[in-house]
């Protein structure tokens, strides 16, 4: 008697005719799950949320709140790539994407704060090209006057001005107008007794004399001190003679040596020669040395990300010297118009070496900053401000014009950061509870060395900047001159390798800087000979999906990233049907599902499934929308939803589903998959366990028996008796539970000869039922429907041989 038994239940293999398919694969497989070998029921889809956006909506996304870990929820009506590289900071949720107009940038604060749909806010992506050109303008060193030397055994001079000499440690000078001291002297025997008024000179001391009359003999002598006016020297022959001396002192000149300050008047620089205490002079001269050169000054736009525009167009040369005080003017004095989170400047000066010219940074200069709220505890002032403060610990800041005057302060010092809006200083006062101080505003100290020099607060009456800076301190040089913004039709924007942002316009990839997410030279671009559809990472390169043959680049730096052609010419059909499953990169193409793996290449990985003629008539491949969800991929199309599974013996297999959706989420935390249907924003959450079972229907192959015969009886194998929390949940009218438990809970068995249906029943436990009788043929299939987990179906001529199935 024969008798057939259907388990490990596979899925649909559209390729192959029904009576050819593998003894458990399907002609029909809807809302069930295979894994496990069993037909088992997919959950009903549940609402969740609302993303308070109408229309069709075609991307979806999430944030997580970072106190409570609910979900919020983005949502576009276009296609929107968002991507979230690895250097950026985790507690901002920061997050970049294209599809929505020009680039964006935006973070979980920005995006969230205010009504629904989200994202609320956001800056663009790149910056603007700064539009001001700065003016300078170099102040006349005046020549300053000694009033005194002096140097010590280590050949170090003391000079000391008539007036303040407003040089800073480290200029380069040029001492001079030091001669000759004049005096007297007479020579008895060998010694030689020299009177010059207050001499300062110390025994040992070398000093050269040049004696203009008697007959002493000029040359440099060692002094022996014999009082406040009076040395002695000794002559290298005896004579008697006096006259007049002169005492050299050029040895006080110095050309070109860096200077250290030791007050207003007073500094110090080293020149070899006789070692002297403080001597009254007033002939020597005090300029700058080194040589007169050209120079510059540009500025970028800054950002408290800590991105960096292109320089603006220089100012004028001027000519000066290293040390002399140059005022720069005709700089912004707020951000420029346009969505942007610039605000502050860098100011670039030029410096001229032996390996050409750069321009180097002299400082941040933040815009001044409106305050928001300010509280007082213990001697201890917290504010917090309308942007970030950009402040370490100890920097130095001014508050004027607060609602609660208290609060204002100058020279204030940071003690403590509470967020990047807050901070605290100390200020004995009295406590004064948090309150608005929307009047205040606070300036920023943009002087060299603070503490040791001087506040200069910039923006307080004026924005014009003060530059004494000394050079030698400078080390940054300008590194943005090719930072330019992306295209403002920039698709597809991905994360690919070294950390580095990739995009398309038409035909042609567009990179950033690795880590630079707002710079996007142009001599990084490359076009390829097809319009670009679609880009994917995986491994280390970056898959270009294009409408015609896909493409690999490779490498780590933008500017010699090598594009090769793979030439297998699979076709992207949507940018939306792109998933990175693991083992490769999955999209829609004419013929079937494309993977491409760099080990394998690209292939159709459903080749054994899907026929071109049959894959096209399944449904429209041009409009799959998926995602990967429990290892599987999960599309839907315009007819319906498909999942389909790898398997590496059979070649996978594809499941259908009641379900169409324009927009999906995978949530890589939870491993729950939300998406959006329809036009009324509802956000359901797929194959949520606690709900109840959606109606499976699975169909046979078609099945060929050896001799004509007549299938007479049948039994489902099925959890008849598996409660759901349906039936836990219910403490009310049992009765009527009861029964609609038992009506749903059900599986619907058909049963088709030669094609046609010939009998159908409602099957609710394991119990062998009898099949019509009256007819023989050797072409079956069958069918179930049911919200049940359906193990096994057996079929026989006779109850008896259901024994054998």
């Amino acid at each position: 008697m024969a008798a057939i038994k259907i388990t490990t239940f596979l899925g649909t293999a559209p390729r192959i005719s029904p009576e050819l398919l593998p003894n458990t694969a399907a002609q029909i497989a809807r809302n069930c799950k295979l894994y496990s070998g069993d037909l088992i029921p997919f959950v009903a889809p549940t609402v969740v949320d609302n993303t308070e956006r109408t229309g069709t909506i075609r991307t979806l996304h999430a944030l997580r709140d970072p106190d409570t870990s609910e979900l919020k929820w983005l949502s576009w009506t276009t296609d929107v790539n968002i991507v979230t590289p690895s250097a950026t900071d985790n507690e901002e949720q920061k997050f970049f994407y294209t599809g929505d107009g020009v680039p964006k940038v935006s973070t979980y604060d920005l995006a969230t704060t205010g009504a629904e749909p989200y994202p609320v806010d956001y800056y663009e992506l790149g910056l603007p090209l700064p539009t001001q050109q700065p003016t300078a303008s170099a102040t006349t060193f005046t020549t300053l006057t000694s009033s005194s030397f002096a140097r010590d055994a280590g050949n170090i001079v003391t000079l000391v001005t008539s007036t303040a000499h407003g040089l800073k440690t480290g200029t380069n000078i040029t001492v001079s107008g030091f001669t000759y001291i004049t005096g007297t002297y007479s020579q008895s025997g060998t010694t030689v007794t020299v009177t010059i008024n207050n001499h300062g000179l110390a025994t040992g001391a070398l000093v050269s004399l040049d004696f203009t009359s008697g007959t002493a003999v000029d040359g440099t002598f060692t002094a022996t001190v014999t009082g406040t006016n009076t040395f002695t020297v000794v002559a290298d022959t005896s004579a008697s003679t006096s006259g007049d001396v002169r005492w050299d002192i050029r040895t006080i000149n110095a050309i070109n040596v860096a200077c250290t300050v030791v007050d207003s008047t007073t500094l110090t620089y080293f020149s070899p020669g006789f070692q002297v205490t403080t001597t009254t002079n007033s002939n020597g001269r005090v300029d700058l040395g080194g040589l007169t050169s050209s120079r510059s000054y540009l500025y970028t736009w800054y950002t408290p990300w800590f991105e960096e525009s292109i320089g603006s167009e220089p100012s004028d040369d001027i000519f000066t010297k290293e040390g002399q005080v140059v005022t720069v003017s005709n700089l912004p004095t707020a951000k420029p118009s346009g969505k942007n989170f610039i605000r502050g400047i860098n100011l670039y000066r030029t410096l001229t070496s032996a390996s050409g010219t750069e321009y180097f940074e002299l400082a941040t200069l933040w815009f001044p900053n409106t305050l928001v709220s300010a509280s007082r505890t213990s001697n201890v002032s917290r504010v917090t401000l309308e942007f970030p403060h950009n402040f370490g610990i100890d920097d130095r800041f001014k508050i004027s014009g607060a609602t609660t005057s208290s609060f204002d302060i100058t020279d204030g010092i940071v003690t403590d950061l509470i967020d990047d809006y807050t901070f605290e200083y100390a200020q004995t006062d009295s406590d004064v509870a948090e309150t608005p101080q929307s009047a205040g505003t606070l300036y920023y100290d943009v002087s060299e060395n603070p503490p040791d020099t001087a506040a200069r607060y910039w923006g307080d009456g004026s924005y014009d900047f003060t530059d004494d800076f000394d050079s030698k301190s400078l080390t940054t040089i300008l590194d943005t001159d090719n930072y330019e913004q992306p295209p403002e039709d920039l698709q597809g924007i991905t994360v690919i390798q070294n950390n580095i942002l990739a995009g398309f316009v038409g035909n042609t990839l567009y990179f950033s800087e690795p880590n630079v997410f707002h710079a996007w030279p142009t001599e990084y671009a490359r076009s390829l000979e097809a319009n670009i559809v679609g880009l994917a990472a995986i491994s280390g390169f970056l898959l270009v999906l294009t409408d015609s043959y896909p493409y690999q680049v490779t490498g780590s730096d933008p500017a010699t990233l090598s594009v090769a052609r793979i030439d297998a010419l699979y076709p992207c059909l949507n940018s939306r049907s792109i998933v990175n499953m693991g083992y490769g990169i999955v999209y829609s193409t004419h013929d079937g599902l494309a993977v491409y793996a760099p080990n394998t290449g690209p292939q159709i990985i459903t080749k054994l499934l899907h026929s071109s003629d049959t894959w096209n008539t399944s449904l429209d491949p041009s409009t799959l929308v998926a995602a990967f969800y429990g290892d599987e991929y999960f599309a839907s199309h315009s007819a319906g939803a498909i999942t389909f599974t790898r398997d590496e013996k059979v070649g996978g297999f594809f499941v259908d589903h009641d379900y169409i959706f324009t927009a999906a989420w995978y949530d890589s935390v939870t491993n729950k998959f939300y998406y959006v249907s329809g036009t009324n924003g509802d956000i359901y959450e797929w194959d949520d366990l606690t709900q109840p079972f959606v109606t499976q229907q699975w169909k046979s192959k078609t099945i060929i028996t050896k001799d004509f015969i007549n299938l007479g009886a049948a039994r489902v194998i099925a959890d008849y008796e598996a409660f759901t929390t349906v039936w836990e949940e219910t403490d009310t009218n049992w009765d009527a539970a009861t029964a609609v438990w038992n009506e749903g809970d059900a599986v619907t068995f058909k049963m088709y000869v030669n094609k046609d249906l010939l009998f159908t029943r409602t099957v609710t436990d394991t119990d062998t039922f009898r099949l019509p009788t009256g007819y023989k043929s050797d072409t079956f299939e069958v069918e179930v429907q049911g919200n049940l987990r359906v193990r096994a179906i057996h079929l026989g001529e006779t109850p008896r041989s259901l024994a054998s199935a």
